[in-house]
């Protein structure tokens, strides 16, 4: 077995790896948006097929195995989990290029979420038990980070990719038909995969442990409801908008602007590339300044102050009548949305003692996931093949985001008034945080 990791993987080592992990399962997950077109061509999918592809096939079983995967990740679990993840959802990704139609492709995307499903509980739990405290709003902003870069890459990398595929023609591979080039481009996103497992197997595995009584979670939740309740409210309003705006801006500039899949990905990536970061690191800086401060109702405020501010830049985003200024407005919605990610994450952890951090961090995926994933990219779909057409995809994103993101908002304000201890305290750890 390679070596493990020094010391340093209790520390920021350990929280770039997980990020890294994050990176590469959310590319894998988000390449189905940048050939959306060729794919629809190639199966004679409508709009509303490809919103259930990207959204509710991958969804439903993501959000069963979450509660599961919390349970394992308890009991310290985490290396493995995430060993199996990597290994389920590159599988996936592979079942992708070589589906033969829409069933099959929605097969692929039910595995691809069992397998993803772990990566999320296992990296927060082992945030939450080998990280400092005083930094875990900058550990969770990598791991959100790492979530937005994967985007990022998926349209860059793929776009580029693609653009070499489509120039070269399609890859023969033996034993196999001949692949066109989006599915060439499934098969290659494997590759950087087993590069991730030999580093995971470096991580010295967590010592296994009893996890806490089965009730003690749904209990814990259920008497900090008040709070819990609209935070997650909040949190699925920003992940609704986060999910659809990657599952339908590609196919949106193609469509509204003329440009080609590829120019599209290279173009999205490249903004992705360079807001995504910027609006996770704030988020995660601001929300463990003002903890510091003895703030401790920062995560719901900047949660609402994000999804707010959201609004506006979708509307120009999909409303611009130039390429240019749609684009401004594109970067600056995903740094928007990348500054809510911290808060919401890490809002959920502290509010969470350290032992059944695993299994509620789990059950706010599910939720969230179900609900944003599940619902946002489908709507959106459904919207353009009943009201908008092709060509209204923009004005779809503007009306579904303008209520998620208003009621998002909302809710985030009421888990602010709600959040226990909001009376700023300095020099005192926050209630409810300690494992």
């Amino acid at each position: 077995m390679p070596g493990r990791l020094s010391g340093a993987a209790s520390g920021w080592a350990l929280a770039v790896l997980l990020a890294a992990t994050q990176l590469l399962a959310f590319s894998d997950r988000f390449l189905l948006t940048l050939v959306a077109t060729p794919l629809k061509r190639a199966f004679s999918l409508n709009d509303a097929e490809l919103g259930l592809l990207q959204g509710s096939a991958f969804a439903i079983p993501y959000a069963l195995a979450l509660p599961f995967v919390g349970v394992l990740a308890d009991r310290g679990r985490q290396r493995g989990l995430l060993l199996a993840g990597v290994v389920l959802w590159s599988g996936a990704t592979l079942a992708c290029g070589l589906a033969g139609g829409f069933a099959a492709l929605l097969a692929a995307r039910a595995v691809l979420g069992l397998g993803q499903a772990v990566v999320g509980p296992a990296a927060l739990s082992v945030m939450a038990m080998r990280l400092d405290r005083a930094r875990l709003g900058r550990s969770v902003s990598l791991l959100t980070a790492g979530a937005t870069l994967g985007r990022s890459f998926a349209l860059l990398l793929g776009g580029a990719a693609l653009a070499w595929l489509g120039a070269r023609g399609d890859l023969a591979l033996p034993g196999l038909a001949p692949l066109a080039p989006w599915q060439a481009l499934f098969v290659l996103a494997v590759l950087p995969n087993l590069v991730l497992a030999v580093l995971l197997l470096r991580v010295p595995p967590s010592p296994v442990r009893a996890a806490a009584r089965s009730d003690a979670a749904l209990a814990w939740l259920l008497r900090r409801r008040s709070a819990y309740l609209p935070h997650a409210g909040g949190a699925v309003g920003a992940v609704l908008m986060s999910q659809t705006l990657t599952a339908w801006a590609p196919t949106f500039y193609v469509r509204a602007f003329g440009l080609s899949a590829a120019e599209s990905g290279l173009r999205l990536g490249l903004l992705v590339l360079v807001a995504a970061p910027l609006g996770h690191v704030a988020g995660g800086a601001v929300l463990d300044r003002l903890r510091r401060q003895g703030r401790e109702a920062a995560a719901p405020l900047l949660l609402g102050l994000g999804l707010c501010l959201a609004v506006p830049a979708t509307a120009l985003t999909g409303l611009a009548p130039g390429l240019d200024l749609s684009s401004a407005g594109f970067a600056l919605l995903v740094a928007l949305l990348g500054f809510t990610g911290p808060p919401g994450l890490a809002g959920i952890q502290v509010l969470t003692p350290r032992r059944l951090r695993g299994r509620v961090s789990a059950l706010f995926l599910a939720a969230t996931t179900l609900i944003g994933i599940g619902t946002g990219p489908f709507l959106v779909g459904l919207l353009n093949d009943r009201v908008f057409g092709e060509a209204g995809v923009g004005r779809a994103l503007v009306a579904v985001f303008a209520v998620a993101g208003t009621l998002g908002a909302l809710a985030a304000v009421q888990a602010w008034r709600r959040w226990p201890s909001r009376a700023p305290k300095r020099n005192r750890p926050p209630r409810g945080a300690a494992g």
